[in-house]
């Protein structure tokens, strides 16, 4: 198992970092696949959008309903993701950027990763893509956290 556990928390960061949601899939990403995090479709980001989404991603990851991601979720999740991959040659290969984020995700270090884990870790990384402090993500806002993936926009 702790062999399996830092694998599983590199590969599942690709997902975490590519939007802390999948709740809605949408137009903007390779094949239509960028999260719409923009639920009412009004042009920003609501902390509350961003919330929603970084839970329904949380059930998604958390597939016995048990409140945690053990790390046969994340092992199961690392081999979906590599199939996905194979399927996309514009996808991102190795670990990525930070393929250390979800074991930082694991605030107390026990394997595990609890809802309210990765919730503190979504809310965190909200506060760090509003730069302007107003409680939304502005267009541009929005740009700079797809800045770099595929399908996202390119660094000027």
């Amino acid at each position: 198992m702790s062999r399996i556990l830092p694998a599983a928390l590199a590969a599942l960061s690709l997902t975490a970092v590519a939007g802390l949601a999948h709740a809605q899939m949408g137009p903007g990403g390779p094949g239509g696949m960028r999260p719409n995090l923009d639920a009412n479709s009004d042009g920003v980001v609501s902390a509350s959008e961003f919330d929603k989404a970084a839970k329904l991603r949380f059930q998604r990851m958390d597939e016995n309903h048990d409140g945690v991601i053990d790390a046969g979720e994340l092992a199961a999740l690392k081999k979906r993701m590599e199939a996905r991959r194979a399927e996309r040659p514009d996808a991102p290969k190795g670990p990525g950027k930070r393929p250390d984020m979800l074991a930082e995700m694991d605030a107390n270090k026990d394997g595990q990763i609890t809802q309210a884990e990765a919730l503190a870790v979504s809310k965190a990384r909200f506060a760090k893509l509003d730069k302007n402090k107003d409680g939304m993500l502005s267009e541009a806002e929005q740009k700079a956290m797809w800045q770099g993936r595929p399908g996202g926009p390119k660094p000027k």
